[in-house]
């Protein structure tokens, strides 16, 4: 077999794990859901007579079509990196690396092998949609040449993904933290070309500077960018394939493409260099390196030894390494430059405008929401790896063993988890700060802000520890923590979105937007912003408000409570049927 022994055991091995077939079974729910919802936008838009007509059923294939094209995509983004970016990374976690390289497969059959086995699992989900857009083709309105498009940028992102994640496996000690390398690097490569463009329109980049291969390095980044691809080259949005650019299309496979086979073979190069220099490292080079850093602030360790050792212990926190601290500094200093230049902005109106606040609230309404949408995030995956990295490691029967609590367990991990996304939280409440020079009052809004923020990262903390707690590996355990939040946190609504655009602005339909989670977070902007305007946007937000953050309050100590009073039937420190029974007979 050409690509190697690797790609047999991995399809084998891998191909079998439950998850995959409840992915796939799960994404052709959401399609057949997104069929549904096209259906009844098209038939409610429906003129005339109540009978389908030929122009009627081509509305309706086009509508399925592009809610098709995009929930592929967003899918393929989603699961694609998560499948990879363990390939590496598990292996050097679970100490089987050295296994591969004592014998006599080259790095190419290794990080080939890996490739196409997951590029084979990637192409199984992706084909699920197939038939289903197939029989939608029946009635008419997409053309051949518009499906090949939308395939083609799908399969040549998945196979950027794919290599992409495996690059960074490489470099990455644990799954967990490759994870939230490959994530942070998607952002700043689909966000940087926005960034760029607007740093110059500011002209905060000089035109020289722009001029000299800025502008094409961020024409470069779009062409990678499928997003960004699909809208531009699909044209006519009213007629599928009027306008359709196929040359943009190719264009965008080819940078795809040579962005992939970059990332493998500098994965090929590097596999058994990264891990044998990080293996064979002297412990005086560890202790010259120590030395170099900046002197940490350590309390004692207290009564409280969980919570000291996720606060200051190097092995709790995670790693970014190179790429994910560039990509974070990126996306951090893009944050504060582009707040400073609103807030000036702004300010400069103030003398000629009567409520010069008014494109600042509206920044800032963005900002919390994307922005406390991604700490979040990035604070559920943290806590989801806390208790599974201690079961791979083979430290939790050490943990269990000491007469620690199950309470104090959970505890020490849950605060010091909340304790790790600080500096994050710094740069937000510096944005929302600045909005008091303008006006004080806003003192209540950004109180209402933080509790808000307070109560959902309590919840996403408390469901990472709990899929921490019930899984045995962390891979398993960020799987079903981030999938549940990004569903239950408002992917749901896009499977909606076609029946609320043919919809009206019920307060029924608002409300149902309550557990959309950039909603809760901007909506104390939104609602300060309609109070002081003298109207209220909806009647219906300051309920749907209500109902969200009580309900994740709830569910948040639901989840605290479950994982303390059943902490020892989880964990094996108690035989199960041994407790009901004293507990019945007590």
């Amino acid at each position: 077999m050409l690509p190697g022994p690797i790609f047999r055991v991995e399809l084998v091995t891998v191909a079998r794990r439950r998850r995959y077939f409840v992915l796939r079974v799960i994404y052709a729910a959401l399609i057949l859901l997104v069929l549904w919802t096209t259906y009844s936008s098209t038939s409610y838009l429906r003129f005339g007579t109540g009978s389908n007509s030929i122009r009627n059923s081509a509305r309706q294939a086009a509508g399925f079509f592009y809610s098709f094209s995009w929930l592929q995509l967003l899918a393929i983004l989603a699961v694609g990196p998560a499948m990879a970016v363990g390939t590496i990374a598990t292996e050097r976690e679970r100490r089987t690396i050295e296994y591969l390289f004592a014998t006599d497969l080259s790095n190419a059959e290794i990080i080939l092998g890996k490739t196409f086995a997951r590029l084979t699992l990637l192409g199984q989900f992706v084909l699920v949609g197939l038939p289903i857009l197939f029989l939608f083709r029946i009635m008419g309105g997409i053309p051949a040449q518009a499906l090949t498009a939308s395939f083609l940028i799908t399969a040549s992102t998945a196979v950027m993904l794919t290599a992409l994640s495996i690059c960074v496996s490489v470099w990455s000690p644990r799954a967990r933290d490759g994870t939230v390398r490959i994530y942070l690097l998607l952002i700043v490569l689909f966000l940087l070309p926005a960034i760029l463009y607007g740093f110059h329109q500011a002209n905060v980049i000089p035109d020289y500077a722009w001029d000299s291969g800025l502008s094409s390095f961020a024409e470069f980044l779009i062409s990678i960018n499928p997003f960004a691809i699909l809208t531009r080259a699909m044209g006519n949005t009213s007629a599928v394939g009027i306008g359709l650019d196929m040359g943009l299309v190719m264009s965008s496979v080819g940078a795809q493409m040579l962005v992939s086979v970059f990332a493998l073979g500098l994965a090929t190069f590097a596999v058994r260099r990264v891990h044998l220099s990080e293996t064979t490292r002297s412990a005086v080079g560890n202790s010259r390196l120590r030395n170099l850093r900046l002197p940490k602030f350590r309390r004692p360790l207290g009564k409280r030894p969980v919570l000291w050792k996720e606060m200051f212990s190097e092995t709790s926190t995670t790693k970014f390494g190179y790429v994910g601290w560039i990509a974070l500094m990126i996306l951090l200093m893009s944050i504060l430059v582009m707040t400073i230049l609103v807030f000036v902005n702004a300010f400069d109106d103030s003398r000629y405008r009567s409520h010069p606040t008014d494109d600042y609230l509206e920044y800032l309404v963005g900002l919390t929401g994307a922005m406390g949408s991604v700490i979040l995030l990035l604070l559920a995956a943290r806590a989801a790896g806390l208790i599974a990295q201690e079961k791979e490691r083979d430290c939790w029967t050490s943990l269990l063993s000491t007469p620690l609590s199950g309470g104090e367990i959970i505890d020490g991990k849950q605060w010091g988890n909340l304790y790790s996304s600080r500096w994050l939280i710094l740069v937000l409440v510096f944005a929302w700060l600045l909005e008091l020079l303008f006006m004080p009052d806003f003192i209540w809004a950004l109180l209402v802000s933080g509790l808000t923020f307070a109560v959902l990262a309590f919840y996403t903390t408390n469901l990472g520890l709990f899929f921490s707690l019930r899984s045995a590996t962390t891979m398993r355990a960020m799987g079903l923590t981030l999938a549940t939040i990004i569903f239950c946190g408002g992917g749901y609504l896009f499977c909606c979105c076609v029946v609320f655009a043919g919809g009206g602005g019920s307060n029924e339909m608002v409300i149902f937007m309550a557990p959309c989670i950039p909603m809760l977070l901007a909506l104390p902007t939104v609602l300060y912003e309609d109070f002081f305007g003298g109207s209220l946007w909806d009647e219906g937000l300051p309920i749907a408000y209500c109902i969200g953050i009580i309900g994740y309050l709830a569910a948040g100590i639901g989840l605290n409570l479950h994982m303390k009073s059943f902490f020892d039937d989880y964990a094996g420190r108690t035989d199960s049927a041994k407790r009901r029974e004293h507990n019945i007979t007590a």
